[in-house]
């Protein structure tokens, strides 16, 4: 079986004392968190980074320690999974806007609501791992990665 790499974000932001999650719709109507291939030379952080910037519009702060995986079935592709590594990223008060032609719509959700909306069982886990990182640091107040 053949694999594609791509890397992405649980993107995040402190709003009234809250976490509020980052979650795209693609056009498709997918929900997931913004990712995509790793282009030639890029590390995993810097396509996790242009990735959240070409989706959002965001330039978000990676925060140290957290990376998850995520390996699922390509559907389109028979034969092909793709492995996502993800890591964890804080943005403060700046406005995301979705990609135009890719992104149809960006949500900022409690926990709750933004599992809910997750396509993907694994996309979940992964959400569920971010949320007790943060809670674990006190709310997400942990050290920052600058790569």
């Amino acid at each position: 079986m053949s694999r594609e790499h791509s890397c992405g974000a649980v993107v995040f932001t402190r709003r009234g004392g809250q976490i509020l999650y980052l979650i795209v719709r693609g056009m498709s109507g997918f929900c997931g968190f913004p990712k995509g291939h790793v282009e030639p030379g890029e590390t995993e952080t810097e396509t996790a980074r242009r990735e959240i910037l070409e989706e959002t519009g965001l330039e978000p702060v990676f925060l140290e320690g957290f990376r998850e995986t995520e390996i699922y079935d390509l559907k389109k592709k028979p034969g092909i999974d793709k492995e996502v590594v993800y890591f964890l990223a804080e943005f403060g008060d700046a406005v995301p806007f979705p990609r135009p032609g890719e992104i149809a719509e960006i949500m900022l959700l409690p926990f709750v609501e933004a599992e809910k909306r997750l396509t993907r069982a694994g996309a979940r886990r992964v959400l569920a791992a971010a949320d007790r990182y943060l809670e674990a640091r006190g709310g997400g107040e942990g050290s920052v990665q600058r790569s």
